[in-house]
């Protein structure tokens, strides 16, 4: 059976196509992905809460991870799932606890005086990751792991695509965008404050509904923080459901 629409931007990780530099583990329970630095347990349908956490501690000690997030979606089970994990000593999430699952199906407001590219290059794309790191403020010794990580990952003609607003010829703004069988997943977006209340982040949002359409898949999901949701509200998405981020360290 092909996944409703708001299950796709519930548990959206789940459903993207296949992308380079991240392992997939999918059991009827729930999807475990890994990366280079973090994993993440979504698509939570638990029966076993202490077990499955038990395994998926073991799983991130075996890859040297010390970093997985729980998404925990309005679906998930049971449905006291988040004080099962704060027994067990889980927090919140410290980067982003709140996400709203939305979505968008019709054409949403263009910026045309904003100017967006696709970006083609590996160069062009850390220059864009910069904007992107400098608004959620990343510490040097971050920045230069996740820049080797884009040297080992990139593929321009893969199922993850960048995009890039830009200011006197500099990059003010950066969206990603990733496929999927259906419609196309927005997974980071962030604009300069110098550069914001311009239509930036509009023109980004745009910029991948083209794509998007351009695939045959005219569909955004999104899973939107708490500076995002109110902007992509205003854009048309249609809001489905309030997804919980928790970490255990």
């Amino acid at each position: 059976m092909e996944p409703t629409v708001a299950e796709l931007a519930e548990d959206t990780a789940a459903h993207v196509l296949p992308r380079p530099g991240f392992e997939t583990i999918i059991r009827d329970e729930f999807f475990f992905e890994a990366g280079r630095h973090r994993a993440s347990m979504q698509r939570l349908r638990l029966e076993d809460v202490e077990g499955t956490v038990a395994w998926a501690r073991d799983q991130c000690a075996r890859r040297g991870i010390e970093r997985c997030e729980w998404w925990v979606g309005w679906s998930a089970t049971p449905v006291d799932l988040a004080r099962q994990l704060t027994d067990l000593g889980f927090v919140p999430d410290d980067e982003e606890a709140t996400l709203t699952g939305m979505s968008i199906g019709h054409e949403p407001p263009a910026a045309p005086n904003v100017d967006v590219r696709r970006i083609e290059t590996l160069e062009q794309q850390l220059e864009a990751l910069e904007v992107d790191w400098n608004v959620w403020e990343l510490p040097e010794e971050e920045r230069a792991s996740r820049r080797q990580h884009e040297h080992e990952r990139f593929d321009a003609n893969g199922t993850v695509h960048h995009f890039a607003a830009y200011v006197d010829h500099r990059p003010v703004g950066f969206g990603r965008a990733i496929d999927m069988d259906a419609g196309v997943a927005l997974m980071g977006g962030a604009v300069l404050p110098t550069a914001r209340g311009r239509g930036v982040y509009r023109g980004l949002v745009y910029a991948r509904w083209q794509h998007a359409v351009a695939r045959g898949t005219p569909l955004l999901v999104v899973q939107a923080g708490r500076m995002s949701a109110p902007v992509l509200t205003g854009l048309g998405f249609r809001r489905h459901g309030t997804i919980r981020l928790f970490m255990d360290r």
